[in-house]
């Protein structure tokens, strides 16, 4: 397995190198979210302390405890995760270093996550230095991608930290009186900016991470033995595309069972007579009469083989007795022609290259796919060998094309099977049972192999499949393009909210909880009631991230496209109506209000269009994965 194995390889469809792989992947990345992070949680103690100096002891409070809530809820996950414990049970040493590690991550979490950007730059800078495939690229890349739980901590403050924070301070920065102080507006906007990036940045690496999960991917907070289950899990249950092509029988000439039985059948009635008569002729030293076949190149062109002429055309009867007199024998046993080399015989003389050409001879005549026991007579009969086809022959097709038809055929059986299933009730039992039903007379241990070796009257077909179709990760353009549309749509999303809470504060409420409740009942719709009890806490929070953005997260969206139309038409309606009722019935005298109007129209038509074209040219492939049987 490739140590870069779902990273993606092209960049706008062109391939790149390895260590360009690595650079747009994780090196670039990590620095950029290294530094968003160092001046978010900068800005955002300065605005507390600014708030404290300016007489504002609740909005300073309030803002420091967002800073320390993302720390918190990540250490109650992975203290009540029973996985992240030693084996043994009891307060023993190991117990304690636990505890001890975690509260120090606690209390130091810029430190923790500090420590884990710059751990990740140090091996991506290391990767650069060695090549492809050796050992140190290998040792590097494991170490980047290595788990931690503070990517946890990473995850939750875009919503626990960056999303709180904003709607607090753009509602501060747009009540009457705000703009008396510089240095307080400044951290402010400085803190609702990086928000932002932060949001975008978490938005963009977990938009897809269901579907992406399903094919490889792992969370990149859990512990290192599951995801090393994961992986080995994954590479034992499926296979790619490539390998599944590799083992799939194909219906293709080149490997057609058929030619091979016909072969055998005509070596066993033929080559029988031929042993007998050379074995006789060796013996007493004489030349008698013989069976040959003329096999040369011209014999299997179908263009020369009508203009096909007598070799001996031109030959007197002297020079014919000459020719046929001058045969030797050989200390083997078999006969060759010194002069012409046109008589071939098939005990011995049948080279390789020569059984080549008559095996491809055989398999381009097109009745040779329904031959029977009864019809091998007349293509293999010894005496009009030389004949010409009474059809002409097909082109011989290439093998890809029927891998790819019969693997599509299967998909399309599957699909349609599964489908059936799911929508018809009460089926008939056994109606997709796809083995034969016993007769009730015992098979012969000596019979079970028999339908198995075929005599030419059945063709080898490839069996169904079940597939895994996964997504891959977007490449760096792909990227790019979806953190600026996602930048956008926050910043239209926040802004309304945020304009329309300083006017209607009610309606607000009522507006953000009639959303919480529709996108808590799309999610109950989606998972059909089927997930564990622990699920359904989580969802109450997922459905929280969806008041901002969308994410398949922790579930995977059966409709993708009518969940996305579905929620940005939703969002888009909500922040037009918001927009209408507060220019309309808000009372306000300052320009920065028409400023922020222009802004919210402008902001959501360039989400829009980055959305479309992402979708439309950059958006990640899907991947297939085959589900091994024996699995």
């Amino acid at each position: 397995m490739d140590v870069l194995d779902g990273v993606p390889r092209t960049v706008l469809g062109y391939p790149v190198k390895t260590r360009t792989q690595v650079v747009m992947t994780f090196l670039v990345p990590v620095i950029f979210e290294t530094m968003v992070y160092i001046v978010l949680t900068t800005a955002d103690v300065l605005v507390s302390v600014e708030h404290f100096r300016n007489g504002n002891p609740s909005w300073g409070w309030f803002t420091l405890s967002l800073i320390w809530l993302p720390s918190v809820v990540c250490f109650c996950a992975i203290v009540s995760t029973p996985e992240r414990w030693p084996e043994q049970i009891g307060c023993d040493r190991r117990t304690g270093q636990f505890l001890f590690k975690n509260i120090a991550i606690l209390l130091l979490f810029p430190l923790a996550a500090l420590y884990r950007f710059n751990r990740r730059i140090f091996w991506s800078i290391e990767a650069l230095f060695h090549d492809k495939g050796s050992y140190g690229r290998a040792q590097s890349i494991a170490k980047i991608l290595e788990t931690s739980p503070c990517e946890l901590y990473h995850f939750l403050q875009a919503f626990l930290q960056a999303a709180p924070q904003m709607m607090l301070q753009l509602y501060i920065l747009l009540r009457d009186g705000t703009f008396r102080n510089y240095d307080t507006v400044t951290v402010q906007v400085v803190s609702v900016v990086f928000s932002f990036l932060t949001m975008a940045t978490i938005i963009t690496t977990y938009q897809r991470f269901e579907s992406q999960k399903v094919v490889g991917r792992c969370y990149p907070w859990s512990t290192s033995e599951q995801a090393t289950c994961r992986r080995k899990e994954l590479l034992r249950t499926t296979s790619t595309v490539e390998s599944a092509l590799a083992q799939t029988p194909s219906i293709a000439p080149e490997i057609d069972p058929v030619v091979p039985n016909i072969m055998r059948n005509f070596y066993s009635r033929y080559g029988s007579e031929f042993e007998q008569e050379s074995a006789g002729t060796a013996g007493e030293g004489s030349i008698g009469p013989r069976k040959t076949l003329n096999v040369d190149a011209i014999n299997f062109n179908r263009e020369q083989s009508k203009g096909y002429r007598d070799p001996y055309v031109n030959f007197t009867d002297d020079a014919k007795l000459e020719i046929s007199e001058s045969d030797t024998v050989d200390d083997e046993g078999y006969k060759s022609k010194m002069l012409t080399g046109r008589s071939v015989s098939f005990k011995v003389h049948d080279t390789v290259h020569e059984l080549r050409e008559m095996d491809r001879y055989l398999r381009s005549t097109e009745d040779l796919r329904n031959v029977t026991d009864d019809s091998d007579d007349e293509y293999l009969k010894p005496d009009g060998f030389d004949a010409v086809p009474k059809r002409p022959a097909p082109p011989t097709p290439e093998a890809g094309v029927f891998h790819r038809v019969s693997i599509f055929r299967h998909m399309l059986l599957h699909n349609a099977e599964n489908f059936i299933k799911e929508k018809v009730p009460r089926l008939p039992q056994g109606m997709f049972d796809h083995h034969p039903e016993p007769t009730g007379k015992p098979a012969r241990k000596d019979q079970t192999n028999e339908s198995d070796q075929t005599d030419g009257d059945a063709i080898s077909l490839p069996s169904r499949r079940q597939t895994i179709v996964g997504l891959e990760q977007d490449d760096m353009a792909g990227k790019s393009v979806l953190f600026v549309g996602w930048v956008m749509f926050l910043l239209m999303r926040m802004l309304s909210l945020s304009t329309f809470y300083v006017f209607f504060p009610l309606f607000f409420w009522m507006l953000c909880a009639n959303h919480y409740l529709l996108m808590i009942a799309c999610i109950v719709y989606e998972v059909r009631m089927h997930e564990k009890l622990e699920r359904y806490f989580f969802y109450l929070f997922l459905a929280y991230m969806y008041v901002f953005s969308l994410l398949e997260f922790k579930i995977r969206f059966i409709h993708v496209r009518w969940w996305y139309i579905g929620y940005i038409g939703i969002v888009l309606l909500e922040n037009v109506a918001m927009l209408v009722v507060w220019c309309n019935l808000g009372s306000f005298e300052s320009w920065w209000f028409y400023f922020l109007h222009h802004t919210i129209i402008v902001s959501g038509v360039l989400s829009l269009m980055c959305f479309l074209f992402y979708y439309a040219f950059l958006r990640a492939k899907d991947k297939v994965l085959f589900v091994n049987e024996t699995a």
